[in-house]
Formats: structure tokens, sequence, C-alpha cells
């Protein structure tokens, strides 16, 4: 089974306090996070990790290599979309280089680094990206970057930000119930016009 989620910013109290995370402590919020996911997601399923799995915020930030070793403690497999957290621990601690931060990445356990990818859910074609931004045209994607500032839906697609979800996984049924939603009723409402690539 599929599952998705983003910007869990591991090890960084500072997160916890800007989005009014109910924890005292960044390892509280880990420990917490992690024994959630592997209650969802048993071995053999896979998460989608789409952005800032870990926090980076100059060339001092070395909590990164703390965050991706939590892998290890995760049962499922681990697939990480790139996130702007991810890239600056690209551009700080390994060259600017991507490939040399992947194979890091996979040596640790995850199974599978990208910048972006396509992936099918329930049958339908996804483009996970991190930052909305980037998101496709025309097709649908799943992304984060936003917290609960942007809110769930899109035109374009949704957000899997952890914390619209209580820290919880979205199912590949919660997408599908999503896109049931979103095609029946947020799309054709004009009050929600606004949240498209085009505005």
């Amino acid at each position: 089974m599929k599952f998705f989620t983003s910007d869990t910013h591991f090890c960084d109290i500072g997160t916890i306090q800007t989005d009014g995370r109910p924890f005292k402590t960044a390892k509280a919020f880990d420990r917490y996070v992690i024994k959630l996911w592997n209650k969802q997601a048993k071995k053999g399923d896979v998460i989608y990790v789409v952005g800032d799995f870990v926090d980076c915020d100059n060339s001092e930030s070395t909590t990164y290599l703390t965050s991706l070793n939590y892998v290890k403690k995760i049962k499922a497999d681990v697939i990480l979309i790139m996130g702007n957290n991810e890239d600056r621990v690209v551009k700080f601690f390994f060259d600017s280089d991507f490939e040399a931060f992947k194979k890091y990445c996979l040596s640790l356990g995850f199974k599978g680094v990208y910048k972006s990818l396509d992936i099918e859910v329930n049958d339908t074609p996804f483009h996970l990206v991190h930052k909305p931004i980037h998101c496709v045209k025309d097709k649908l994607n799943i992304f984060g970057h936003m917290h609960r500032a942007g809110g769930l839906y899109r035109s374009f697609g949704f957000n899997v930000n952890c914390d619209i979800n209580h820290f919880y996984l979205y199912t590949e049924k919660d997408i599908k119930n999503m896109l049931y939603d979103k095609t029946k009723y947020w799309d054709v409402d004009a009050n929600l016009s606004l949240f498209s690539l085009d505005s």
C-alpha cells in the first residue's frame, strides 16, 4: 500500500513552535510520528515523503544527519521527494551534488530519492513534487511545503502536509476520497475557483 506525507522537519524545534505542534521537544515529536507511521504502514508498504523530511536552514544545520538516519526506524519503505530543506543539505554538505546525496540516502535505507516523481494511485496518475509552484499544469499533483496555511485542496491536486492530517499518513483511500470530493464538489465550487495554477 502507498502512503503520503510531507514536511515533518524532523529534529527541528522551530517548526514545532511556528506550526503550533503540540510537543515540547523535537525528540518528542519525532518519536510520536515514527511510532504513528509504524502503526499505519507495515513492511512492504511505501511511504512517499513529498519533501522536507529534514530541516536545514544554513551550513551550520547538521541535524539532517540524525533525521536521515530515522529511516532505519521506519518499517515501511520510504521514498523521498526533494524539498527545499533537502536542497539546502545538498548545497551545503554535498557540494551541490544531488547524486552524492541520493547515494548517501540509499545507503541509509531510503528506497528512492527523486526531485519529482510520477506514480499511479488507484489507477490515477499523480505527479509528486514538493512546492505547489512546481506542480505540473494539466496533471494531478501531490505536494507539500505550505503546512496548514495552504489548506488541503487545489484544483491541480492535494497538499499532504503532515500538519493538516494530525501527523497521520495519507492513505490511498484518503487520496481516492479526496479525488472524489475534488471532482464532485470542490472543482465546481465558485468559492474555491482561486485555488488554481492560473490564479
